[in-house]
């Protein structure tokens, strides 16, 4: 369900000492402020209806309804050049600029 490159595993590994939260990490739908709409992370509780999917050590968590939308995904990390952030590809692209967006994990 969820692929995790390891660039991106030591990311959220690091995020997670850094901001003290073992909680799982929640992939949603995100507005990014245009017309588009993109995958996006965040600090969450499991709900009852939720997914889970734990690989490399770490919990995920997302509502079945935008699995089915979205399909299998992987997290990737970029931190070249000022721009640094998660990128998310889902197998089913909610927009012709999926995966290639940058994103943060929000608190």
């Amino acid at each position: 369900m969820i692929k995790l490159t390891g660039e991106a595993t030591k990311a959220i590994k690091s995020f997670r000492v850094d901001n003290i939260k073992r909680k799982p990490i929640r992939i949603d739908i995100h507005n990014t402020g245009r017309c588009d709409c993109s995958l996006g992370l965040c600090v969450d509780e499991v709900r009852e209806s939720d997914l889970v999917s734990k690989t490399e050590g770490l919990t995920f968590v997302i509502n079945p309804e935008i699995h089915e939308i979205a399909g299998d995904m992987t997290v990737s990390y970029i931190g070249e050049k000022g721009e640094k952030g998660f990128v998310l590809a889902s197998s089913k692209p909610l927009n012709e600029w999926d995966g290639f967006g940058v994103c943060d994990i929000k608190p």
